[in-house]
């Protein structure tokens, strides 16, 4: 039961938080906004991919959190790295 609320409490945060903006990537003098654009459009589908390939064993939690993970782990080999900690 402390299980299950806890995970409630924490999707209720991660919704409240945002992980995908400009804002929440250290400044990258080298780039610009239409290159971080790009490169968003470009995780956001692939962790769309990654996360959809386990939808039948997963809880939509779960995904959700996948989705951020693999989201953040793109975009930092893209070269953006979160000011927001995993």
């Amino acid at each position: 039961m402390n299980y299950f609320i806890w995970m409630l409490v924490a999707l209720y945060f991660l919704g409240c938080t945002s992980y995908n903006n400009l804002e929440d990537f250290k400044e990258r003098k080298d780039l610009n906004r239409n290159t971080f654009y790009n490169n968003k459009l470009d995780c956001q589908e692939h962790s769309n991919l990654l996360a959809s390939k386990a939808e039948g064993s997963k809880r939509a939690g779960e995904i959700l959190i996948d989705k951020r993970r693999y989201f953040l782990s793109c975009m930092k080999r893209k070269g953006w790295i979160s000011k927001v900690s995993k």
